[in-house]
């Protein structure tokens, strides 16, 4: 009996071909590698230096624009109040640093608060000069729009530029990489080519075999190649992390679910008491001001006795809307129960809360509820009592701000009451 006949020639052709496998494989990572660095590099400069110009261009625009609102605000005859609280936010918007350090909008921004602050104090003395007073506003009013304008398109200008140069290196590693890709590629199927007889097609009988035992329940024994194990790992992981994605999804929607309400997607009113604790113990430990708020809506039930419980919920989800606009990015608030809502504006004055108050009561009356079918109902109003937070607590401010909110239910309703409750705190209803 003859001995078997060795393919040595076959073992040289594999390792040479497995060698020059290697060295291609190292070549074209290194070159993937630099490239990557490449577009790492652009990509870093652009946020070490492009994003943080953009952010303070744009906020320089925004506060320009702010501070014209502003200036529209004061010289519309609003309360005196209101244009003293408008005052005091242009106050702080023109020193912020993004103000101050730009050298055209540093001497307009003083320009235009002391301007309105003198405004201000001739509409107090005499309402009748606002016609003059809004003339002379105009010039002022175009600078800021016309610096706004020139502040975004320079931002703007800053990321096209940065975009075309991370395009132009993304470009060029794209058109490298599919070269390396290329190579590798012709090089892989020339070589499966040649591996296809004696490596390919007894990976499949081997892949066979195991399907066919596993049909009846058997735990194969594993070939020498780990080719189709790690590719029955590989599913298995790729099932599992989308089986923990699914369960993450699941969760954050439980979590949101048991702490909003379902119906204006605000806070509930547990988790807003836990939230406001923490935020109250964290106040009084660094002697921080807050108010806190009660608003209920006049007269709802009016609505789903004559419109609907459908049409109830409807007011509901979009006076939830109006409230939320009306007051700061940082206030908490909450839907506390049937139509009240409560809210805690950290680090405000009595006098801010009032005026946040004022604006939430003014919206609300000027907002147009429409309904299915295109029924618009009357306009709503709400009560809103306050009480500033005090050493004992946030409990305490709540019952204080409901004593408020009913006294402003009894006071005839659609105003704002302060506790303890001055007659120059309370905002009566508007014609």
């Amino acid at each position: 009996m003859s001995r078997p006949r060795r393919n040595t020639r076959s073992i040289w052709f594999f390792s040479l071909a497995a060698a020059l496998f290697v060295l291609l494989y190292l070549g074209t990572s290194w070159l993937i590698d630099h490239q990557q660095q490449q577009v790492l590099a652009a990509t870093q400069r652009m946020q070490e230096r492009t994003v943080p110009e953009i952010v303070r261009l744009q906020r320089l625009g925004r506060n320009l624009e702010q501070m014209r609102h502003a200036g529209e605000q004061v010289l519309a005859l609003a309360p005196a109040s209101q244009r003293q609280s408008t005052l005091l936010l242009l106050n702080l918007v023109s020193h912020h640093p993004s103000l101050q350090a730009h050298p055209q909008a540093a001497p307009l921004a003083e320009q235009v608060f002391h301007f309105l602050t003198e405004a201000d104090a001739a509409l107090s003395r005499d309402p009748s000069s606002v016609a003059d007073w809004r003339q002379r506003w105009q010039p002022l009013a175009r600078q800021l729009s016309q610096l706004a304008d020139e502040v975004m398109t320079q931002a703007a200008h800053l990321m096209s530029e940065d975009l075309d140069r991370l395009s132009k290196v993304v470009s060029r590693a794209r058109l490298q990489l599919l070269l390396s890709m290329l190579l590798v590629g012709g090089f892989s199927l020339a070589l499966l080519a040649s591996l296809h007889r004696q490596i390919l097609q007894p990976l499949r009988q081997i892949h066979q075999v195991l399907l066919a035992l596993n049909q009846h329940g058997r735990v194969p024994e594993l070939p020498q190649s780990r080719v189709m194990e790690v590719r029955s790992v590989e599913s298995a992981i790729t099932a599992l992390q989308q089986a923990m994605r699914e369960n993450e999804s699941v969760r954050q929607q439980l979590e949101f679910q048991a702490h909003h309400d379902a119906l204006t997607e605000l806070p509930n009113r547990r988790f807003f008491m836990d939230q406001a604790q923490r935020l109250t113990q964290s106040l009084q430990a660094s002697g921080g001001v807050a108010v806190v708020g009660m608003a209920d809506l006049d007269f709802f039930k009016r609505v789903n006795d004559e419109h609907s419980h459908a049409a109830g919920d409807d007011v509901l989800r979009q006076c939830a809307h109006i409230l939320r606009a009306a007051l700061r990015a940082d206030d908490l608030v909450c839907r506390y129960g049937g139509e009240e809502f409560a809210f805690l504006l950290p680090h405000a004055s009595p006098e801010l809360g009032h005026a946040l108050a004022e604006r939430l009561r003014h919206n609300l009356a000027a907002h147009v509820f429409s309904l299915g079918g295109g029924a618009v109902l009357p306009p709503m109003t709400v009560s809103v009592g306050l009480a500033p937070l005090g050493p004992d607590g946030l409990e305490k401010a709540l019952a204080e701000a409901d004593q408020a909110l009913y006294q402003a239910k009894k006071g005839g309703r659609n105003q704002v009451v302060l506790h303890p409750a001055p007659a120059s705190a309370v905002a009566t209803a508007a014609a």
